[in-house]
Order: C-alpha cells, then structure tokens, then sequence
C-alpha cells in the first residue's frame, strides 16, 4: 500500500525540551533560516503531482510550528496556506486529502486558529483538516501548567470549530502501569480532559536525546495485557491504536530532504527510517519492547485476530 501524503519538515525549531524528544536534529533556527524553509516549501509545492500521486495532501511539523509570534514569520506561513489551499487541497482529487499537523498546545493559540480558519474559509468547512495535539502524562511538560494549557488548547480547538482533534499519546510503560496498576482514572481522562476530542496511543519511536528513561519503552507482557485490556473495554481507543500503528509502517514520502535547498525541484522521497525490515516483515521500529526482541505489530496483529 502507497502513502499518499508528503510530509515536509519545516524546521526544527520547537518552544519545548520533551525527555524523549523525538527530533534527530534539535536546532534552533533564526528567523531568516524559518523563512527561507516556508518559501523553498512554497516553490517545492508546485513541483509535487497532488491531483493524482499524492493526492491525500500535505503534513506540516516542526520542531513546534504554532507558536511563532513574529508577524513577518506569520505572513509568510500564511502564504504557504494559501499555496496549499490552491495547489493542494482543492485540486487534489481523493477524498482523504488533508492539511494534517502536530503540535504540543503549548502557546496562545490565535496563530493556530488564523490557520485553521484561512482554510475553513477558503475550502468551506473543516473536512480538509487533521490537526493532532501531543500529549503525555510524564516526560513532555516542564511543569503542570504547561501540560494544562494544552489540554485547555485541544478542549477549546474542538469546541471552536465543533471538530474532533486528535490527542496522540506515546504508549509507555510508564502510562501503562499508572493505567493497569495504579488506578489511574482513564475515563475522567476521556470524558473531562480531553472532552470532545479523538485519543490515540502512539508506539515508542526511539529517543534521539540519548537520555536513559527506565519506564519509557513498555515490557512484552505487560503491553499485551494493556492491548487486551484496552481491546475489551475501549473499542474506538484500541481501533485508533491498531490502525495508527499499521499506518506507521507504510513508509512515508518526505518532501525538500535536501536541506541545503540547493533545488527546489526535489521530489518526495521515502526517508522515515522505517524501510529497514526484520524477518516478520515488518520494520525493525517495531522491535520497542524494553525487555524483548519480539516485533510489537507481530503481537498486536495477533491480538486484533482474537
């Protein structure tokens, strides 16, 4: 199966240190580096087959890309949205076709709303959308009222345009055991912190801070008991779960890799680090238990077959 969607790297840039920060390159751009990325991306759109090779659309992601306050900054990703109304979403000819991003919810969000909004307008509703916030109960917030406002930010993003973001959390062990062992009240999660939004667990993607986090990557056994658990008692969860995962290893095309800019006629490249596969078939990114060498999907499949 073929990913249809091109996802650009904008800049590493971000307004947050996760412990598990995911970033290979944690740099921070000045603001003419941000710039010439928004306008190579621009020229790089039209050079992109959108109406039928990668007709399900664009992703956008940082670092961090909402919070930016500068208005010359602003303008000029404003221009990308309009290049991405034009030249994407409303040529493309598949009904998936999305302007699909992350971000941590960390920073007022009139920027982010200004995006949305553009494209609510120009396309006529919100179908054209997939924005996801990240969320985690551990090692993403410097302190509680960061990890409040997001959640505060994905609340009033689905009560504002009467949509359903999605919340992507990190499967950990951590998460697993505070669920499982420790009584932590999963439903209050669902029905009053994240009210009106659409939750998902993530698999463990490896850390690229280099930082030891012992309760960060789940045991074999442990995640098939949270998989049944979850299987049995919150059926949306555990389909979110299952079929991000499967999608996860579809390679992904990324667009402008070539980060000199030294063309910007660059096509979409596979370049996910997902293409190296093991003996099951499947990537060797699977292979997340902390204490096994077992293929995660392997063992999730077998639980979706039950």
């Amino acid at each position: 199966m073929k990913h249809r969607m091109v996802q650009y790297g904008l800049w590493p840039t971000c307004n947050n240190s996760c412990a598990f920060c995911l970033r290979k390159n944690r740099e921070v751009w000045n603001k003419q580096q941000m710039l010439e990325a928004i306008d190579m991306t621009c020229k790089n759109i039209d050079y992109v087959d959108w109406e039928n090779e990668f007709s399900d659309g664009i992703s956008i992601l940082g670092g961090e890309i909402y919070f930016i306050t500068d208005k010359e900054l602003q303008d000029a990703y404003m221009g990308l949205i309009d290049k991405i109304i034009d030249k994407i979403l409303l040529v493309s000819k598949s009904e998936h076709c999305r302007y699909s991003t992350v971000t941590n919810g960390m920073y007022d969000p009139a920027f982010l709303y200004k995006v949305i909004d553009r494209i609510k307008e120009k396309t006529g509703g919100m179908q054209f959308v997939d924005v996801n916030f990240s969320y985690d109960l551990k090692y993403r917030y410097p302190n509680d009222e960061k990890r409040l406002l997001a959640l505060q930010n994905a609340r009033e993003f689905a009560k504002r345009y009467d949509y359903r973001p999605g919340i992507q959390t990190i499967l950990t062990q951590y998460i697993i055991e505070d669920i499982l062992y420790k009584g932590y009240d999963f439903n209050k999660f669902l029905n009053e912190d994240i009210a009106g939004c659409n939750f998902c667990f993530l698999y463990p993607h490896p850390i690229s801070t280099g930082k030891k986090l012992n309760d960060f990557f789940f045991k074999r056994e442990d995640f098939i008991k949270f998989c049944i658990y979850i299987k049995s008692t919150y059926q949306e969860i555990w389909y979110n779960m299952y079929r991000s995962t499967h999608n996860s290893g579809i390679y992904k095309y990324t667009g402008l890799i070539d980060k000199t800019y030294e063309t910007i006629t660059q096509q979409p490249v596979l370049s996910d680090g997902k293409e190296e596969l093991t003996e099951c078939g499947h990537s060797i990114l699977y292979r997340c238990y902390s204490d096994s060498n077992n293929c995660m999907l392997c063992d999730l499949e077998a639980i979706g077959e039950e």
